[in-house]
């Protein structure tokens, strides 16, 4: 069966997704004709927007809704659509042939292309090839300058973004940030709950609410997950001659379940991830000063989404007593107060777990 087309009708709308989704409405209000022309300086709508967050927030749905939504109703205007990892394509160095000749290489995306486009979509900025950089750059400046809106998707913020654990050059993150920069959180309990419900109501699935809440304390992922939970729900009412029950889906999740429980490996490689230090240097016994924040962090968000206790967390984090965990969430759960940048950086990393 072929995937539905992403529409705005078929997102479901949570707080985590608000401000992306008035964002893009603009976007297409503005290309319909319906706000102010999109060219004109004056324009509420910003011709820049970049969406990001972890993946399963919804940046592909709402990205692909757009560009649905605005050629639907306006069949003159032009969408382009590009995959960042695939823009290197048409400007990688020269190849040399047997003979040492320069060989251009013409296969693939031609950037230069998108000038001519009225909405731009670029998607997983992240995997933007670093040679590709100052052609897209050219490309941004030349659609800002007629007014033509462009929206990038990437899985972290101007200042944040890198490939392969390289950030990319200030000017990019600079015109990036400029525009309309929106965050995209990973999906509440209460979110994935609504989003259950919704999925389950278009295909006319009666689920009791216990078994829909069951799920969505579970299953972490994002809508794609989630739509795929409902169809499989759907599978086994079809296959069963009494309603279904929480035991049975207990047993039929159970794989999915467990693939999605927290562990204090997944919060080491996170927060690894997030101050650039390797999941290894925060077990080690040695105590280095660009380790110690990141490794105490990781051990108050063990304490918090974890059930272990400190003795196990403790022996994780290179075989350290209860007593230092202790201490460690005592000194995390103080600079909450004081430091508006840990706080925003924990508070980050805590919505990609959670």
């Amino acid at each position: 069966m072929s995937r539905p087309v992403l529409t705005f009708a078929r997102l479901v709308a949570t707080p985590e997704n608000r401000a992306a989704w008035v964002a893009v409405h603009d976007i297409a209000s503005a290309l319909r004709g319906e706000a102010q022309d999109y060219r004109s300086p004056a324009s509420a709508t910003p011709p820049l927007v970049m969406l990001h967050g972890p993946p399963g927030t919804g940046k592909t749905h709402l990205v692909h809704a757009l560009a649905a939504e605005v050629t639907q109703k306006r069949l003159d205007l032009v969408v382009t659509i590009l995959a960042a990892r695939d823009l290197l394509r048409a400007y990688q160095p020269s190849l040399f042939t047997e003979d040492g000749e320069a060989e251009s290489v013409t296969e693939g995306i031609n950037l230069d292309e998108a000038r001519h486009c009225d909405l731009l979509i670029v998607e997983d900025l992240q995997h933007l090839n670093p040679h590709a950089v100052e052609r897209l750059i050219q490309v941004m400046d030349y659609l800002q300058a007629r007014g033509r809106p462009a929206i990038f998707t990437a899985n972290a913020g101007p200042q944040r973004l890198e490939h392969r654990g390289e950030r990319f050059p200030a000017r990019l993150a600079s015109r990036l940030a400029a525009g309309l920069v929106v965050a995209l959180k990973p999906l509440s309990p209460d979110s994935r709950l609504k989003v259950l419900q919704t999925f389950a109501q278009r295909r006319q699935l009666a689920v009791p609410t216990e078994i829909l809440r069951w799920l969505a304390d579970r299953l972490t992922g994002g809508g794609r997950q989630l739509e795929g939970a409902i169809v499989q729900l759907e599978a086994l009412a079809k296959f069963r001659r009494e309603p279904l029950d929480l035991a049975t889906v207990e047993a039929a999740f159970q794989d999915q379940c467990e693939a999605g429980r927290m562990t204090v490996e997944r919060i080491a490689e996170r927060v690894g991830g997030y101050f650039h230090v390797e999941p290894k240097d925060l077990k080690s016994q040695r105590r280095y000063r660009n380790v110690l924040v990141p490794r105490q962090v990781s051990m108050y968000l063990a304490r918090k989404l974890t059930a272990l206790s400190l003795e196990q967390i403790g022996a994780f984090f290179g075989g350290r007593d209860h007593s230092t965990v202790l201490h460690a969430c005592r000194k995390v759960e103080n600079a909450l107060n004081r430091d508006a940048v840990l706080s925003g950086a924990i508070r980050e990393i805590h919505a990609e777990l959670a």
